[in-house]
């Protein structure tokens, strides 16, 4: 019975979540039609690679984007459940890192909200930097990195799951083949592009989050706000915890949303003390 209430429980909150993003965020009626054929085939697996184009409203922005039919769960988590929803203050002019950048809704929803100076973005996966660069390529203020964040600059095997969200540096079940990828450390990136703050620091790698705050080195002294998520499964979530406290980071919020406790996955924001 239970299992009859949670698959009831499911639809519901995909109804939902549908209705919100064509009445809400499209920006247009082919959008709005587009939405609807999504999620009236998201019980056919076969098309979770097919592409669309959407217009979407992120903030104050409408934007075009491409993306696979499997990317609106990602759309979803970011623009119905506001898991990037920050209670700490981003200033104008910010410079924000968005690690992890999949096809780059996480982005627009900062350009559309923040109006920041510089955004990089980085996404390893070759057929998710493809439609990022579609997206965002010509975007001003954005940088893109066909790239990894990891504790040291180098390469490592981006270990494919089932969706590309789930792409991994930490192979995991189920994962299947992969690809070499570029790996940067975020204290050698920002000595390289001569970056001397992070305002919002935005982690979603599936389970590199501390491999990403531990390649900061010294510079995560120049981080303000964090804003992300923890693969339990996948990393000891009180070492990223214990590294945040003792580099005077407070955390401001913890959270499971949706799919979080199936999925071991809980988001969180962090903010520097004095800061945000």
């Amino acid at each position: 019975m239970s299992g009859v209430l949670e698959m009831i429980e499911q639809k519901l909150f995909r109804a939902r979540e549908a209705l919100h993003l064509i009445f809400r965020h499209a920006a247009d009626s082919a959008t709005r039609r587009e939405l609807l054929h999504i999620y009236s085939s998201l019980g056919n697996r076969s098309a979770y690679n097919d592409e669309v184009n959407l217009r979407m409203r992120f903030g104050k922005l409408v934007m075009p984007c491409t993306m696979r039919l499997s990317d609106i769960f990602i759309l979803g988590e970011i623009l119905f459940e506001d898991q990037y929803k920050l209670k700490s203050r981003i200033p104008e002019g910010a410079t924000i890192i968005d690690a992890g950048g999949n096809v780059g809704f996480s982005s627009m929803l900062f350009l559309g909200e923040y109006q920041p100076s510089q955004v990089h973005v980085f996404e390893p996966s070759e057929d998710s930097f493809r439609l990022l660069s579609k997206n965002l390529g010509s975007a001003a203020g954005v940088v893109l990195n066909k790239s990894a964040v990891g504790r040291t600059s180098g390469q490592s095997t981006l270990h494919h799951g089932e969706f590309a969200g789930m792409h991994s540096l930490l192979q995991a079940h189920g994962m299947d083949g992969g690809e070499i990828v570029d790996v940067l450390s975020l204290a050698d990136y920002m000595e390289n592009c001569g970056l001397t703050r992070i305002d919002l620091l935005k982690l979603d790698i599936e389970g590199a989050e501390l491999d990403a705050l531990i390649g900061l080195g010294d510079r995560i002294a120049d981080v303000s706000v964090i804003v992300g998520e923890v693969h339990e499964a996948m990393v000891d979530s009180d070492a990223i915890y214990e590294h945040l406290a003792s580099n005077s980071f407070d955390i401001v919020w913890k959270k499971y949303f949706q799919e979080g406790p199936v999925s071991q996955v809980h988001n969180f924001e962090a903010r520097r003390r004095g800061r945000g």
